[in-house]
């Protein structure tokens, strides 16, 4: 989320210490049964063998190669939307207020309800555990990017009380799990700052906890948005100082290994890394990529990114914005899986995106058709519409195209929509999971 969402916030807290982990206790994550689309075909006893399924199996995923795997070893990439814990996020704190844990509970379950109930084939949930729940009350901030408020206690009781619930509510629903740490990235970083210990006790703590450990419907981004890497003597790196992309690429790798030891040494969840400059920078990790299993790799993507244009509502050239995603993206994106965890467009008439731009034609102009295209194109890239839950619930696919942001076919919700149907598909799934499928990129 963008740094000028923070003057919104009034996030309050200060923390005095940060106390030790308690144990696991022996209870079991919350593990579902599979469940395979309705027209997946079944077996009877007389069968021989079990038929091959033709739709998508909602099960337990791994990382194999550059792609997703689920149990029956198909291929998945996932479409979702997001969803944010605190009162301002939740419709301007008109929802629901004070520490109201089950006025949170209802109102967020009551969401991933209404937007499956209008139609929307997600397969995923960004789920932010926000710093509203873990900051001590009463304290001001500067923003999210502060840390200086966080409790760990709190942390740890709404972990229990709001997070899990709601995730395991979404995993209940058929949609896999991202899970991101409370509030959002300071504008420099290095390897041992108070930041960096800040992730290590949060993620040491989710990663251990037996809800969630292992728990492979769930996966983990490290943190959101970070900009600069920084050196030991506190200087920023990056390609706007004259740093050498060998020492961004290694001072970036570290600080993102570090956290992903922390995790390793409990769980092996998806770890999703994020790139510099708002998640917008991966290069490096071609040379430098963060080591072990289960590794993916977050990404944003707004109009006027990877070198598309930066007006205030931009068009979009294709040719542009592709070199763009190609030299920053897929040097990992050949590596390992993508997901694309903020993401949206509009005319800017409509004040409902972050992203101001028209959907356009695919290979021409705008930015939303040449987004989904990009990411088809490249065959291994899960991603999600930024669109508020609240406003996602009300679309209406049958109601004719207008001049509003959910019926304007230059807006992302009504593209969108119908492309997730597409992506829900037995056409689709028998081209991902067919002989050879993205093999060539």
């Amino acid at each position: 989320m963008k740094r000028y969402v923070l003057n919104f916030l009034a996030i309050s807290a200060l923390v005095v210490g940060l106390v030790s982990c308690g144990k696991d206790s022996e209870s079991e994550p919350y593990i579902p049964e599979p469940v395979p689309n309705p027209e997946t075909p079944t077996t009877t006893p007389e069968e021989p063998e079990t038929p091959k399924a033709t739709t998508f199996t909602f099960s337990p995923l791994h990382v194999e190669g550059r792609f997703f795997k689920n149990d029956q070893g198909q291929t998945v990439i996932m479409h979702g939307f997001a969803q944010t814990f605190s009162p301002w996020f939740n419709e301007q704190g008109t929802q629901w207020s004070d520490y109201d844990v089950e006025g949170c509970l209802a109102y967020n379950k009551g969401i991933i309800d209404q937007i499956l109930n209008a139609g929307w084939k997600m397969t995923f949930v960004r789920q932010h555990m926000d710093p509203y729940w873990s900051n001590t009350p009463g304290v001001q901030t500067t923003g999210e990017n502060d840390i200086s408020a966080f409790d760990y206690n709190r942390f740890k009781d709404y972990l229990d009380q709001v997070f899990i619930p709601m995730a395991e509510y979404a995993i209940s629903s058929g949609l896999y799990v991202v899970m991101r740490p409370p509030g959002v990235c300071p504008e420099k970083i290095k390897k041992g700052d108070k930041y960096y210990n800040y992730l290590k006790i949060v993620w040491g703590y989710v990663s251990r906890h037996p809800k969630l450990k292992n728990n492979r419907y769930v996966l983990f981004e490290l943190c959101n948005e970070p900009i600069q890497i920084c050196n030991s003597k506190g200087q920023a790196i990056d390609n706007w100082n004259g740093a050498t992309f060998d020492e961004r690429g290694q001072l970036l790798t570290e600080f993102m290994q570090g956290i992903v030891d922390v995790i390793r040494e409990n769980c092996d969840n998806i770890v999703l890394v994020p790139g510099l400059h708002y998640q917008m920078l991966y290069s490096t990790f071609e040379k430098y990529p963060v080591q072990g299993k289960n590794i993916g790799y977050a990404v944003h993507c707004y109009p006027g990114w990877y070198n598309s244009g930066y007006d205030r509502e931009v068009e979009v050239v294709y040719d542009k914005f592709k070199d763009g995603w190609d030299n920053e993206i897929m040097p990992i994106g050949r590596e390992a899986p993508i997901v694309v965890t903020e993401m949206d467009w509009a005319p800017e008439k409509y004040e409902s995106s972050w992203g101001k731009a028209i959907t356009g034609k695919a290979g021409k102009n705008g930015f939303g058709a040449n987004f989904i295209k990009i990411c088809d194109d490249n065959c291994n890239v899960s991603w999600l519409v930024f669109t508020e839950g609240h406003l996602l619930a009300k679309y209406d696919d049958n109601a004719p195209d207008g001049k509003t942001f959910l019926t304007d076919p230059e807006a992302c919700p009504r593209p969108v929509y119908r492309k997730y149907l597409y992506y829900a598909s037995e056409e689709y799934f028998n081209l991902v999971n067919s002989a050879g499928y993205g093999s060539g990129n």
